[in-house]
């Protein structure tokens, strides 16, 4: 990729993140209400995409850019106040800008009139409206000769942490014109006083163009306040024009950029370093994760192989091979909260989608957001956006009522759809709930029989009717809408969280509402692990998800009608998996362990079920590695492994295998007196 298009595709990232805010911020504003913090933010992101376009000489794009941000300074000057439908004509506007960054990003031309009708709404809510084109033309110089123009130019540390490069506008600079460029080396220090943030070089240009000076100065907008400039006409080379008139240069006018605090300086005085931020490929931190990974596992490796050979004399050299440990793990902890992020950043798309719907399907619909400060890794955040909104469509669509039927059923008139985050045992789980209609079990069953998806008269448990909706092609809807109801839907769904490593799982009552539950690990990369061995195999247990492990006694397992067996812990009932026969696995030629172990574990939804195991073997953490990319997904394996003896471990999914369980009269909770011959459990939890 050449410099100038690294230039560019850093303008259209930039351009990303800005209107991702403007859209956030947008959706905040109000009739009559100038609230000149969110119109400071909305106009500054208008501004930075109109000095970047001009840069890249997208004309479309300044002109419209410039028309909303003129109304916007009105706005926030008080001289225009918010009325009806201004709110919405902003947000409008925002869409444009967004679409004309699009095309402008693939090179391609926009349709002729897709901004017309948004700009004139514009240009008639301004008094000033209309004369952006106007006052582009008289600021240009009449002029049919050269004028030369000395050129200074000054950067700061900012303009590079912002991932400029002056060797662009230079380059910007000489297709003006014809360009003498000199570079001012005084400012350089010894090598080893020298900060590789710090800006040390100045710029001389000379400069010989047609263009106006409005020309030179689009130039350098993109990077306005990062660096000193200024423009010096200072002369004019005379040349006639048809009509015979001479032209010349008058009144050389210096331009300049310097930001007023930068003079205010006492000498001497030197500037701290801003703490800012920089944009990095999300491929590069890709790799960095994957190196930092091969990388544990190498030290897991080395770990194993040593230690079992270094006697009590060598105690330092263990003591060496732990602190590797630790720094590793550090290291690897460093690298991983690059890749996190606040879901506020997914979570702000939602409030402009449910207020379009709202209007839309003619239902007043309130969007309450919970946990926006929970972080996510970002590979997550970007694969959430389309469930995410493909549930709220169906709760906006399916689950609330019109407006008459709510108060007619005793409900408020306004609707109300909640989006919250929370981590739980090292998952991250989003819900996505309202206060509509709910499911109608009956409804889902005659709809279910009627696309062959199951038998008449097949009895189903509440659960298993909620989860028909997951099923391919299911659709409640009675007629196709252009917001749902077209058959790719909760299948689609269902699959997308699966692919990373999730469920969702549905808990919905008729005429109260529904909630989807997104259950997500926090990261794709590690995690911390318990080695347990059953048979002749070793197994990982995420360590977040253990509550405790114990060694029951004989009397403390009741045997089901089932073939199940159920663990009495004081005083309640804990499903047990034998991890040995659920795997596939014999015994066979293997010595039966004279007492087995009980891990107790923590599902996503509170739920505690015991996995049986025969032996412990210690913490790790280990490197996640993707079953379904590399094989296909296995019921009950949330991924596999690499340990340090080498080899390939599977990595347990909790509520996967308490989803295996078999269906039993205490799938469901129980009393004591429901139990024959445990009256010393007082209650009953299904681990299915």
């Amino acid at each position: 990729m050449s410099d100038f298009e690294q230039f560019r595709q850093t303008f259209f990232e930039e351009c990303d993140e800005l209107l991702q805010r403007f859209e956030e911020v947008a959706g905040n504003l109000q009739p009559d209400e100038n609230d000149n913090e969110t119109l400071n933010e909305l106009f500054r992101a208008v501004h930075s995409i109109k000095a970047g376009a001009g840069a890249f000489k997208l004309e479309r794009l300044v002109t419209f850019a410039h028309e909303l941000e003129d109304f916007l300074d009105q706005v926030r000057s008080g001289t225009i106040h918010l009325q009806t439908g201004d709110p919405d004509l902003i947000v409008q506007s925002g869409d444009i800008l967004h679409t004309l960054i699009e095309y402008a990003q693939a090179r391609e031309e926009a349709p002729e009139n897709l901004e017309a009708d948004v700009l004139e709404q514009v240009r008639q809510r301004n008094p000033k409206g209309g004369q952006f084109s106007e006052v582009q033309s008289a600021e240009k110089p009449r002029q049919s000769g050269k004028i030369k123009y000395t050129v200074k130019f000054r950067p700061h540390r900012e303009l590079y942490e912002a991932a400029n490069e002056p060797q662009l506008l230079l380059e910007a600079l000489t297709d003006l014109g014809e360009t003498e460029i000199e570079i001012d080396t005084s400012r350089i220090v010894e090598l080893s006083k020298t900060d590789p943030m710090e800006s040390y070089f100045d710029w001389i240009i000379t400069l010989e163009t047609e263009s106006g000076i409005e020309d030179i100065e689009a130039i350098f907008e993109f990077v306005d306040g990062d660096c000193d400039l200024s423009i010096i006409p200072d002369e004019t080379i005379a040349e006639e024009t048809d009509d015979g008139e001479v032209l010349t240069s008058q009144n050389p006018i210096e331009v300049s950029t310097t930001p007023q605090n930068q003079n205010d300086k006492a000498d001497g005085e030197k500037a701290k370093p801003s703490k800012g931020s920089i944009r990095v490929d999300l491929e590069r931190v890709d790799q960095l994760v994957n190196m930092v990974g091969e990388l544990v596992i190498a030290q897991a490796m080395a770990l194993e192989s040593i230690s079992s050979e270094i006697g009590i004399e060598q105690i330092n050299q263990l003591q060496a091979l732990e602190d590797l440990t630790m720094r590793t793990r550090q290291l690897q902890e460093g690298v991983m909260a690059i890749r996190m992020q606040p879901i506020k950043a997914l979570f702000s798309r939602y409030p402009r989608l449910v207020r379009d719907l709202s209007k839309k399907l003619d239902k007043n619909v309130n969007l309450i957001l919970e946990g926006e400060a929970t972080e996510v890794d970002k590979t997550i955040i970007e694969e959430l956006a389309d469930p995410l909104t493909h549930m709220i469509r169906n709760c906006m669509d399916h689950g609330i009522e019109m407006p008459a039927d709510r108060v007619g059923m005793g409900k408020p008139e306004e609707g109300t759809v909640r989006l919250s985050a929370e981590q739980r045992n090292g998952r991250i789980l989003i819900r996505v709930s309202d206060d509509g209609r709910g499911l109608d079990p009956d409804k889902v069953v005659a709809k279910a029989v009627k696309q062959g998806l199951i038998q008449e008269g097949e009895e189903l448990s509440k659960e298993e009717i909620e989860m028909l909706i997951f099923r391919p092609g299911f659709s409640t809807a009675s007629e196709v809408s252009d917001v749902s109801g077209r058959g790719v839907g909760m299948d689609v769904v269902r699959r997308n969280i699966q692919k990373l490593g999730g469920r969702i799982t549905l808990e919905s009552q008729k005429g109260k509402g529904s909630c989807f539950t997104l259950a997500l690990p926090l990261t794709l990369a590690v995690l911390d692990g318990m080695l347990v061995a059953t048979a002749d195999e070793r197994y990982v247990i995420p360590l977040s998800s253990i509550v405790e492990t114990v060694c029951p006694a004989a009397n403390q397992i009741k045997e089901m009608p089932d073939g199940g067996s159920v663990l009495s812990l004081r005083g309640n009932a804990i499903r047990l998996i034998d991890l040995c026969g659920c795997m596939g696995l014999s015994r066979k030629g293997l010595t039966e362990p004279l007492r087995k172990l009980a891990v107790i574990v923590e599902t996503e939804f509170g739920r505690h079920v015991g996995i049986v195991v025969d032996e412990l073997l210690g913490q790790q953490q280990v490197v996640i590695k993707s079953l379904e990319t590399n094989y296909y997904r296995i019921p009950g394996v949330a991924g596999s492994a690499i340990l340090g003896d080498g080899r390939v471990r599977l990595i347990l999914d909790v509520d996967g295998l308490s989803a295996l369980l078999p269906k039993s009269p205490i799938s469901k909770s129980k009393t004591v007196s429901e139990i024959p011959a445990e009256n010393e459990i007082q209650t009953i939890a299904s681990g299915g």
